[in-house]
């Protein structure tokens, strides 16, 4: 689709600007005119436009999102089509994505993250209790406005809360997928409380917890490990944030909270907790919620602070649960007496049928995930090269992919204004989920310093300080100090590219005072001086004698080393008449 840039829809909306685009729809900043406020205006792609499956599937994310109004949810205003666009109106936010936040100040505290996590949570809990899932929860779609708001975007990928979901592909950034969104394809608001806790995680530590080259990698990874306390890679991050880590992405999606509500519950006690000390003995009561029925007698164990004893009361349904104190790496692990004692009474053909099954097990869970990442539906594309073109090129050559599309910006001297200077992943890369496309601004202006007067050497030292090169050095007859210089580009203080070459133009001293001198003694004097004496003219004169110089008049301006001049000599006194 054209850039809708200038255009009005719908009569009401004028297009300012596009500000994000992704893999479904371009994102603008818009003038409601009618209600005098601007707005982000979400449009969807033109080759989906006609897709009718998903025009259903994007006017049941507006009317999913509308049910929902909450501080740290962006609103949704309007929906519909005009002619070939159809549009999404919400809330534009003013600020920085969190991952912008992560790339650009690094990991947060434990306050900090807490702080930011409860506004989050609050949110996500908002639309969990509206029997909303998120379903793409990453920072990229957490907002930071300006004035210190959390706000949750983007649910693009919402779908209502059943007792589970089935997933019509597996959806969502691979960082931060479920164990059982990647092995059964189904998901519920539990499957979003896990991507927020990996989201904790990368707040407090600075990196997700599953590293891959490839896209299958990370997903293995979520199916068949654990994810490991953040203190394990950051010291200094408390044992409060590592229990409501392993807590929200425990594999086993009942031994995690239920939802966000619950989940939220626990961080505010966070909170309190890390507020009051690290030897603080706070009475409160933790909701445990869901247990699986095999685990609802166990006595399950929760990490505490030293000296703190926590009672978990609610939804456990007879179980009897005691937080006592323990090391965060086991925190919220479940202990069955029973189970022990079975596993001991297992014989050792038992254990090998077992480890086999389980072993052959894997074996196809890896081919299975294999085939879907790798020559199935969700087979890896390859990123195009983007250098060189326009963010509408770029648009256009990715048209069809699944993955969304973000711009950077940053100058560059070689790249010219809106041009891409490279993408990540780069060209030739497996291209998953997210692209990102950094766009030129085009060279950076700055100043040129004042280097009036200076000499070269001293010059250059103010030039390449600037980010500038000294450019073309010439020399010519003016007034200023012989070897100053006195002229140069960029004196009109107008600003230039960085890395542009500065010209400049050095004094040889005043030309020579020749008048009233005889010509010979003239010539010889411009010689001298570099000069070369073109022409030779003759003019009456009553104050210089006959055969002087009167003056000299250089041929070209300015004149420097080598110049021809006109030497203009006297005839002596005009003749009288009569």
């Amino acid at each position: 689709m054209a850039d809708l840039t200038s255009r009005t829809i719908a009569g009401r909306y004028v297009i300012q600007k596009k500000i994000a685009g992704g893999g479904m729809a371009t994102v603008y900043l818009a003038l409601d005119n009618r209600l005098d406020r601007e707005v982000a205006f979400k449009v969807i792609h033109s080759h989906l436009a006609t897709d009718q499956d998903f025009l259903s599937k994007f006017s049941q994310e507006a009317k999913l999102a509308a049910r929902l109004s909450h501080p740290n949810l962006v609103n949704v205003f309007d929906q519909g089509t005009d002619g070939d666009v159809t549009y999404l109106a919400m809330e534009y936010v003013e600020g920085m994505t969190l991952r912008d936040a992560l790339k650009k100040f690094g990991r947060l505290s434990a306050t900090q993250a807490l702080e930011l996590y409860e506004q989050l949570l609050s949110g996500l809990a908002a639309a969990h209790r509206g029997g909303i899932l998120h379903r793409d929860l990453k920072p990229e779609n957490v907002l930071l406005a300006d004035d210190g708001r959390v706000k949750l975007a983007d649910f693009g990928l919402a779908r209502s809360v059943d007792a589970q979901t089935q997933a019509d592909s597996l959806v969502g950034t691979v960082a931060y997928l479920s164990p059982e969104l990647v092995l059964r394809g189904q998901v519920d608001a539990r499957s979003d409380v896990y991507a927020a806790g990996i989201m904790l995680y990368e707040l407090t530590t600075g990196r997700q917890p599953f590293q891959g080259e490839q896209a299958v990698q990370v997903a293995m990874q979520h199916a068949n490990e654990e994810v490991a306390a953040p203190s394990l890679i950051q010291a200094d991050v408390p044992p409060v944030i590592d229990e409501l880590v392993l807590w929200a992405t425990a594999r086993d999606p009942d031994r995690r909270p239920h939802d966000a509500v619950e989940l939220l519950a626990a961080v505010k006690q966070a909170r309190a907790r890390l507020a009051a000390g690290p030897n603080s003995k706070i009475q409160h009561t933790t909701v445990m919620p869901r247990v699986s029925s095999a685990d609802a007698a166990a006595t399950q164990v929760l990490g505490s602070d030293a000296g703190a004893t926590e009672v978990l009361s609610g939804q456990l349904e007879g179980a009897t649960q005691v937080l006592a104190p323990m090391d965060a790496t086991t925190a919220f692990e479940t202990v069955s007496t029973a189970e022990q004692h079975a596993i001991s009474r297992l014989d050792r053909p038992i254990r090998w049928l077992q480890l086999l099954l389980g072993s052959a097990l894997v074996i196809l869970l890896g081919l299975g995930v294999g085939w879907t990442f790798g020559s199935g539906p969700l087979a890896l594309q390859q990123t195009p090269n983007l250098t060189g073109l326009t963010v509408d090129q770029a648009y256009a050559a990715l048209e069809g992919c699944r993955c969304d599309v973000w711009t950077e910006f940053e100058n560059s001297k070689t790249v010219a204004k809106d041009r891409i200077i490279r993408s990540n992943p780069a060209a030739g890369q497996p291209l998953w989920v997210n692209i990102t496309l950094v766009v030129s601004k085009g060279a950076k202006l700055v100043e040129v310093p004042d280097i009036s007067n200076l000499n070269v050497a001293a010059a250059t030292v103010e030039i390449v300080k600037q980010g500038l090169t000294l450019g073309k050095v010439s020399s010519w007859f003016n007034s200023a100090a012989i070897g100053s210089i006195y002229d140069f580009t960029g004196k009109d203080k107008a600003k230039i590219a960085e890395g542009s070459a500065i010209d400049v133009k050095v004094s040889l001293g005043p030309l020579p005072m020749l008048s009233n001198v005889n010509q010979t003694i003239a010539t010889a004097a411009l010689e001298a001086a570099g000069l070369q004496v073109e022409i030779v003219t003759e003019q009456f004169s009553d104050t210089v004698a006959s055969g002087n110089a009167i003056n000299f008049v250089p041929l070209t301006e300015p004149i420097g080393t080598g110049g021809k001049v006109e030497l203009i000599v006297s005839k002596g006194p005009v003749p009288q008449v009569g």
